[in-house]
């Protein structure tokens, strides 16, 4: 069914009451809309951004029909480009005594890949350490109440209050969703578990978003009688799986310790090549299919050394960005690119070499992977580099632009890990945010 099929031939006499309210983008769009077929209608809005749609929604009963559309939406999920996401430390009046200019709260901001400031925007802010009264002193060992773990298709995933307790939200449409908790009785095992979060993803047959979890007992213990199950915003308790020779593997790191984040296509999760705990290095890289819920092998770069490598697609293919070994010797990031994704050789390229503005020791080695970006739009644009040195490298061009006092020390902002899609599509499962009372401590930015 195409996109415009929702609209109806009466949509231009609406159309002139656009310009009410709009940018003056907004109004020059809807102006002109009278001259356009229904179906251009549709290509249109689906290349807007999502405050946009949601602006245009109340234009007339058949843009708003159109604009709600399941298939409208999935397209227009598809068509948003990556941001990177930034930490900003903000102060709080929450918890009194800490020390002087430490931040309690946390805002996420969104950053275009172009690395362009004016399209900077703030997503949700939440506090970060768990204080059940404003009285109480600040120290090091306050719980966190909030920790970002990663994000699909414009859903942000954090753990709150301890392991056992996870929070999905869309700060695009305020829905949010609380997993099932993880009990004893469901993982299947006694006490004195930790719990690790593996995979965070979409979960196309059932609709559901899913995470994959593990409780393994303290370290010596019997690796045989670790706990694997799956919790989702479909489901009333965990589901058991069998994950064991996956979540043993060593290649796939938990997403609380890695900065090397899966990165989806095809289907699939992909985790970059990594050392082992004995500090040996591999070629191969590790897959999940998220259909079907199996791991997999896959061939990885020919590199001499994957210590500090990122995922990213680009033009649907999988991208490598290798910062180097860690010594802080290396001045370039290769970008290792899969042409023929799941040939048993793989076949990977390594088509650039982009020439870095960070110095020596102040690379990606002195802060490591969890605040360093790699990701890439569809003008041909990827981001690399950390707060110490972010640069834009355009693979069309062969450019480099560095980018200056976005994420800083001085400023408060750091670089994170994640990316963040925005997204409009309705999930099963989730809430929409309606009141303070809903979500007390996450708050949604206008």
């Amino acid at each position: 069914m195409p996109l415009g099929a929702a609209v109806r031939s009466n949509t231009g006499m609406h159309m002139a009451r656009a310009g009410i309210g709009k940018t003056p983008m907004e109004a020059q769009l809807a102006a002109a809309a009278a001259d356009l077929h229904e179906d251009i209608h549709a290509e249109i809005l689906a290349r807007l951004p999502a405050k946009s749609v949601l602006r245009f929604r109340s234009v007339c009963r058949a843009w708003r029909r159109l604009t709600t559309d399941p298939y409208f939406l999935a397209a227009h999920a598809r068509l948003r480009p990556a941001e990177v996401v930034l930490y900003r430390y903000l102060d709080s009046a929450q918890c009194e005594n800490r020390p002087a200019g430490y931040a309690v709260d946390v805002a996420l901001d969104a950053l275009p890949v172009s690395g362009d400031r004016a399209g900077r925007r703030r997503l949700v802010r939440y506090p970060k350490y768990y204080v059940t009264d404003p009285r109480e002193p600040w120290r090091y060992s306050m719980p966190q109440h909030c920790l970002l773990l990663a994000s699909c298709d414009g859903v942000i995933l954090f753990a709150t209050k301890g392991a056992d307790s996870y929070l999905l939200c869309n700060p695009i449409t305020r829905h949010w969703a609380a997993l099932p908790k993880i009990t004893d009785a469901a993982a299947g095992a006694a006490g004195g578990v930790r719990v690790s979060e593996y995979a965070f993803y979409f979960h196309e047959p059932s609709g559901e978003h899913r995470l994959l979890c593990g409780r393994r007992k303290p370290a010596g213990a019997d690796h045989s009688q670790t706990s694997w199950c799956v919790l989702s915003t479909g489901a009333a308790g965990p589901r058991r799986v069998d994950a064991q020779a996956a979540a043993d593997d060593p290649r796939v790191p938990d997403l609380r310790h890695t900065g090397a984040t899966p990165v989806p296509l095809h289907g699939r999760l992909h985790w970059p090549p990594r050392r082992d705990a004995l500090r040996r290095e591999t070629l191969e890289m590790v897959a999940f299919d998220t259909a079907a819920e199996t791991f997999h092998a896959m061939a990885g770069p020919r590199v001499a050394a994957v210590a500090l490598m990122k995922l990213f697609a680009m033009d649907g293919m999988l991208v490598a960005a290798n910062f180097g070994d860690g010594d802080g010797q290396a001045r370039h990031v290769d970008l290792w690119f899969l042409t023929e994704y799941g040939a048993a050789d793989g076949r990977w390229e390594r088509r650039h070499r982009v020439a870095t503005p960070w110095g020596f020791g102040c690379g990606v080695c002195s802060v490591g992977l969890m605040a360093t970006a790699a990701a890439s739009d569809d003008r041909g644009n990827v981001m690399l580099g950390t707060h110490h040195g972010l640069c834009v490298y355009n693979v069309r061009t062969k450019t480099v632009t560095v980018v200056k006092d976005v994420a800083t020390r001085s400023n408060d902002v750091l670089m994170s890990r994640h990316v963040f899609r925005e997204s409009l599509v309705q999930h099963q499962g989730f809430r929409q945010t309606r009141s303070f009372a809903d979500l007390p401590l996450i708050h949604f930015w206008r």
